[in-house]
C-alpha cells in the first residue's frame, strides 16, 4: 500500500468524490470546512487547483461529480439552502445554483444516464432539476416529492436510471421518476 498524505485545505476535508474523466482513475476533488473545492489529479499530486472558494467561507459538505459529463460537479454547504454547480473549466465561478429548498440541503446526486441533478433536505422535499439550460437561470425543479420526513440522503439507481432512494427518519423509499 502506497500513502500520500495531501495539505490542500487551511481545515477539515468533509468529502472527497473521483470524477468519470479519464476513466475514472486520476482526478479527484475534496470539499471541506474552509469553504473550497480542490481538484487534484494523482499524476501531478504536488499542486491542487480551486475551483471554487465560498464568498463567506461557508463549510462545504458535500460534493458529487455529474455522471455524464466530468467537466460539471455540484456542491452544498454545512446548513445551506442551495446546491451549487461548478464547471472545472471555469473555476471560481458557480455555473448555476439550485434554490428551492426552503430548510438546509442533505442530499445530493447524479442522474446516471442525463443532466438532471437531484436534491434533498430537512425542507422534506427532492428536488430534480434539468441543469441543460446552463448556463441560463435555472429557476425551478423539473419534479418534486414530498417526504414524511425531514430526508436525510438521496441515491439515483446507477443500473435502474427510473429509480431513486431517499432516506428520512427510519423509513427508507424507493421512487419511480
Amino acid at each position: 500500500m502506497v500513502r500520500t498524505q495531501l495539505i490542500a485545505h487551511d481545515k477539515e476535508v468533509f468529502d472527497i468524490a473521483f470524477s468519470r474523466a479519464g476513466g475514472g482513475r486520476d482526478i479527484f476533488a475534496s470539499v471541506g470546512a474552509d469553504g473550497s473545492v480542490r481538484m487534484f489529479d494523482l499524476r501531478h499530486l504536488e499542486h491542487s487547483t480551486i475551483i471554487y472558494e465560498d464568498a463567506q467561507q461557508q463549510p462545504l459538505l458535500r460534493l458529487c461529480w455529474n455522471k455524464q459529463d466530468p467537466n460539471y460537479l455540484a456542491t452544498m454547504a454545512t446548513d445551506g439552502l442551495e446546491v451549487i454547480i461548478l464547471d472545472v473549466r471555469v473555476p471560481c465561478t458557480p455555473v448555476a445554483t439550485l434554490k428551492n429548498h426552503t430548510a438546509c440541503v442533505n442530499g445530493i446526486a447524479w442522474a446516471p444516464h442525463s443532466s438532471c441533478h437531484i436534491c434533498s433536505a430537512d425542507d422534506q422535499q427532492a428536488l430534480i432539476w434539468d441543469i441543460q439550460q446552463m448556463p441560463r437561470p435555472i429557476d425551478d425543479p423539473i419534479l418534486a416529492y414530498r417526504a414524511d420526513g425531514e430526508i436525510n440522503q438521496v441515491q439515483w439507481a446507477a443500473g435502474q436510471p427510473d429509480w431513486i432512494a431517499i432516506c428520512y427518519n427510519q423509513s427508507m423509499e424507493i421512487l419511480r421518476v
